[in-house]
């Protein structure tokens, strides 16, 4: 913000009873210098408010410096009155100070800008290279290191370097130093050593630092649960308790939170194991102060967010299709023969007797193994060609020439038997299944019927889809959509993602998700504007 905003904001906080007790502000370096430039009017408005700014060492040079400064300001502006240069106008003098260092260290560079390309001896700017002369200040800028007014002079990351920040506490028309933060103590009251800050003056004048969102007294949260008798994994209310996912994450934010916060939970159902309504219903309840918050698997929406305010959301978000799946598999007697194509299987069997005749060939003549009757030949050449698929040849080689062959053969073979196991055991163990539908257009066209989760959102989203009303099936619990899906009652179950995990968990086989993700914000809790939730839920 700028000066003037500020002020002005603050003035309103003020106004709204906002700077009183209960209440902390905390303002950046950006706002810090506005006591010193605005003074009385913004101390006024802004006690007990904390800041923090970069500490400046207060140096006898850092002292003439300021004594020199206002004596030039009082003489080229009388009858004025300032109390020296504020902390941003010292780190603008060693801006400067810096740049002047890096244009001596740069030196002369001819600057002109000259273009890199031209067209019909026309410019274009867009082509034009950058000046070396900028180039270079550039560079030796970022290299400047010394030491100024504020302390050490240092760009790192461009961005400056202060190690050191003070603590400002605004207390009546006074700027007070609580404390320092540094390296290597944190936040402490001295520089040199840890110890706890002074007392901090809070907004409202009181030195307890506030405790932030409290219950009102004799305050008992009354949350709303929504009957969810399909999936119970999420939410289930039984004997005055809720149960299920979004159950336990609330209770173990409130178990976490620093202090107490009662409730118990509702059902938003009849007792007789039927709804009330949809959410929009249950969530319209809390608009009308039935409910203060509604804890359970409701989706943040726009819409809702109208009326009431959700926390962050909890889980995936997103709508999908789920389908059924057909298995394409052939399994026979013959499967193993599928890793390889048919002139695969000859071509490999030709190389099988062709490696067995070269061998027999070359060692016949010398090597006794290979010797004897027609028959006897004929067969080690078959025989010593497949046993070298499992490596289990026993016949003894002699030549060098055999040896070449079969150090070429061996490495073939391996290949061989490695992809033929790959694509077997692919075969064998990887389901080839195919959706039955693969998006919504084909079930318009054919005009299908689509199934959905009772109670939802979803049929406001399957009409803005272009699903004709009279198509759209409710359900309410897995066991249904299962049933739905496999009688052909319905083409696709459309639906939020986690309640499709939930059903893929139980039924992954026959089932699968396809199409877009229609996205949406995923549960989040609803409460009534922060009325009630504690802010741990909204972070």
């Amino acid at each position: 913000m700028s000066y003037q905003l500020a002020l002005k904001f603050f003035q309103l906080a003020k106004d709204e009873g906002m700077m009183g007790q209960g209440y902390v502000w905390i303002v950046a370096y950006g706002l810090t210098d506005i006591f010193d430039v605005v003074g009385s009017p913004a101390l006024d408005v802004m006690n007990g408010v904390l800041g923090v700014e970069p500490y400046v060492e207060d140096t006898e040079r850092l002292q003439d410096f300021k004594q020199r400064w206002q004596e030039k300001y009082k003489r080229e502006n009388p009858g004025t009155k300032l109390n020296g240069p504020i902390l941003s106008g010292l780190y603008a003098y060693d801006t400067v100070w810096a740049l002047a260092l890096a244009a001596e260290k740069a030196g002369y560079v001819n600057s002109d800008f000259m273009p890199s390309e031209t067209n019909n001896g026309s410019s274009d700017f867009d082509k034009i290279n950058t000046s070396k002369a900028a180039e270079k200040l550039h560079d030796a800028f970022l290299k400047t290191s010394f030491y100024g007014m504020t302390g050490k002079f240092h760009i790192q990351d461009w961005k400056l370097v202060s190690t050191t920040y003070k603590i400002i506490n605004v207390v009546g028309q006074d700027k007070r130093v609580v404390g320092f933060w540094t390296p290597g103590f944190n936040i402490s009251r001295n520089l040199n050593k840890k110890a706890d800050l002074y007392t901090i003056v809070w907004p409202g004048g009181s030195d307890k630092a506030p405790r932030g969102w409290l219950l009102p007294a004799n305050k008992k949260l009354k949350i709303g649960v929504p009957f969810k008798p399909g999936f119970s994994n999420f939410i289930q209310f039984e004997n005055g308790k809720a149960t299920g996912f979004c159950a336990r994450v609330f209770e173990e934010v409130i178990d976490a939170l620093p202090y107490e916060v009662p409730f118990h939970y509702e059902e938003f159902g009849d007792g007789k194991g039927e709804s009330n309504g949809t959410y929009d219903s249950l969530i319209y309840k809390v608009y009308l102060n039935e409910f203060d918050a509604v804890v359970g698997d409701v989706t943040i929406l726009a819409n809702r967010s109208l009326y009431v305010d959700f926390t962050l959301p909890y889980t995936e978000s997103g709508v999908r299709m789920l389908v059924p799946v057909r298995d394409k598999r052939q399994k026979t007697a013959w499967t193993f023969l599928k890793p390889l194509s048919a002139d695969l299987w000859l071509g490999t069997g030709a190389f099988f007797v062709f490696t067995g005749f070269i061998v027999w060939f070359i060692e016949h003549r010398t090597n006794q193994e290979f010797r004897g009757p027609p028959a006897n030949q004929i067969g080690s050449i078959f025989y010593f060609s497949f046993s070298t698929l499992v490596f289990a040849h026993r016949e003894k080689i002699v030549n060098n020439l055999s040896r070449i062959a079969l150090v070429v053969w061996f490495f073939v073979v391996l290949i061989l038997q490695q992809s033929y196991t790959a694509s077997l055991s692919s075969i064998l163990t990887v389901e080839q299944l195919q959706p039955t539908v693969t998006n919504l257009d084909e079930v318009i066209r054919r005009g299908d019927y689509v199934g959905y989760l009772s109670d939802s959102f979803l049929p406001g989203l399957l009409k803005r889809l272009k699903i004709n009303e009279s198509k759209m099936i409710p359900f309410n619990s897995p066991e249904e959509y299962n049933d739905a899906l496999s009688t052909g009652k319905v083409a696709v179950i459309v639906d939020e993602i986690p309640y499709l995990k939930l059903f893929l968990n139980k039924y992954c086989h026959n089932y699968t998700m396809v199409g877009p993700t229609y996205k949406f914000d995923g549960f989040g809790y609803v409460s009534d504007f922060y009325s009630f939730f504690p802010v741990q839920l909204y972070n």
